[in-house]
């Protein structure tokens, strides 16, 4: 059986680093998939994220994630380790922020298995639609850490 799996692109394209999830859903949606994976470019609109949730398997947010890491390090988090502070998106510039969102998934009954995954970002205040270099290297693995996240075996 194949998992329905959403891979949900978050941030800000004009405050550079900040749009990196944009910009890998992008880049994903260059590719083929089955009709069992849904790559969706959410922007700043995590509003809209419970109700994307709905009905799938696997949910992969990915998103600019702040953290003593260094920039461009790909870091993989559950909602467990968001609750308890490991690390934080960068979705409170937003107008809803990804707690929040998957905590309103959580009282829609919604039980998708959830993901985020992002890049430690260097710059995310200065208006740009550019990734900084050290995030533009880094996209790549970026892009192979969400690819291994649609293996439906893991």
């Amino acid at each position: 059986m194949n998992k329905k799996i959403l891979i949900a692109g978050i941030g800000n394209l004009l405050f550079s680093d900040e749009g990196v999830g944009v910009h890998a859903v992008k880049e994903l949606s260059t590719r083929e998939f089955g009709d069992n994976i849904e790559v969706i470019e959410v922007g700043t609109a995590t509003f809209d994220l419970p109700r994307l949730m709905e009905k799938k398997d696997k949910v992969v947010i990915v998103d600019a994630i702040l953290s003593d890491d260094p920039p461009g390090s790909v870091l993989r988090l559950t909602p467990d380790d968001l609750r308890s502070g490991a690390a934080r998106t960068l979705t409170s510039m937003h107008q809803f922020g990804v707690q929040e969102a998957l905590a309103t998934a959580d009282h829609m009954g919604i039980t998708a298995e959830v993901v985020v995954l992002g890049l430690v970002p260097k710059d995310y205040r200065t208006p740009s639609t550019q990734l900084t270099p050290e995030l533009t290297r880094a996209l790549p693995a970026l892009i192979k850490a969400i690819l291994a996240e649609m293996d439906p075996e893991t």
